[in-house]
């Protein structure tokens, strides 16, 4: 699928057949959208497959023509596998997702396999405003550059997200640990893991924009640069603090699940104890052999007595021992 994007006077028109000083946002390429854009450029077979792989490294590399850049964005996805009888809540996923950037002085094409967050977030934004002063279609150094601030600010946004649902699944997790929340903070932990790495790899590419002439051209490039870098840094820093705590948090519940587990076995051991005692004197006084007391007119009633006696005193003992 193919949309296409312009700046006309500070607003921004659609058109139906590719040009030059334009936007042109490509989802899920096909063979079809790739020959339609042949009269403008010619994407490199290798570009499609990097988009396609999910482990690609972020990369910026310099084609025939054109620059490509590939970076890793935040993705955001609903827990199909997920269901609460309890309650209503969402339980979202966060994984990564490849964004190809193809451009030169005068056009620049976005490719993703499937929606993808950024360019969702700059098409939300652009029609929330009736008069655009966000982008412009014919000024493409500085749209790379929002693409990647677009990019930081929205793994800060989801990190937010990450840290309120760390925090909600440690509330269930001390109300009464159960085996749903502590995969939920697995997968907040394997997102914490694929946001550290993209973040790290996504710097790098950006060192190397701020070093291009085409990119820092103007004060206004040099601004949004140095944004880039402080909002990429923020979000480095703070996955790191996030890494650190659902990891000390899931090997403190990791703790007191084997704490609760091994009280449940000591009094369960203690039970079993307390309950043998009258199953030995039964058992003893089933035999059919000449035992003491039996000629006695109360002897059920004292052997029954005693049983009592010694299964309240083995209670007392393990109650004292703290067994219990």
């Amino acid at each position: 699928m193919i949309k296409i994007y312009q700046t006309v006077k500070n607003s921004i028109v659609m058109l139906d057949e590719p040009s030059f000083d334009t936007w042109i946002e490509i989802i899920s390429p096909t063979e079809e959208d790739i020959r339609g854009l042949e009269k403008l450029v010619e994407i490199d077979e290798d570009i499609i497959r990097s988009i396609r792989d999910y482990d690609e490294v972020p990369k910026m590399e310099k084609y025939d023509g054109y620059d490509f850049i590939l970076l890793q964005t935040p993705k955001v996805t609903v827990d199909q596998d997920e269901e609460d009888d309890d309650d209503d809540e969402v339980y979202y996923k966060y994984s990564i997702a490849p964004l190809g950037i193809i451009f030169r002085s005068n056009l620049i094409i976005t490719i993703s396999e499937g929606r993808n967050d950024v360019t969702n977030y700059l098409r939300t934004k652009l029609k929330n405003f009736q008069k655009n002063k966000i982008i412009n279609t014919s000024d493409i150094a500085q749209f790379v550059l929002k693409m990647l601030l677009f990019t930081s600010k929205i793994y800060l946004r989801d990190l937010k997200a990450i840290n309120q649902k760390m925090r909600q699944v440690q509330r269930n997790l001390e109300l009464k640990p159960k085996n749903e929340e502590i995969m939920h903070l697995m997968d907040l932990q394997k997102s914490i893991v694929y946001f550290n790495m993209a973040l790290s790899s996504n710097q790098i590419v950006v060192e190397k924009i701020a070093k291009r002439k085409f990119f820092n051209s103007s004060e206004d490039n040099e601004d949004l640069i140095e944004d880039i870098m402080d909002e990429n840094r923020q979000a480095i820093s703070t996955v790191k603090i996030y890494s650190q705590i659902i990891s000390s948090t899931s090997g403190t519940f990791t703790s007191i699940i084997s704490n609760n587990l091994n009280v449940t076995l000591r009094f369960l051991t203690a039970l079993t104890i307390i309950i043998m005692i009258p199953t030995l004197v039964a058992s003893v006084y089933g035999m059919n052999i000449e035992l003491p007391l039996q000629r006695l007119p109360y002897a059920f009633t004292i052997v029954v007595m005693i049983s009592v006696a010694l299964s309240l005193l083995g209670a007392f003992w393990f109650y004292r021992k703290k067994l219990f």
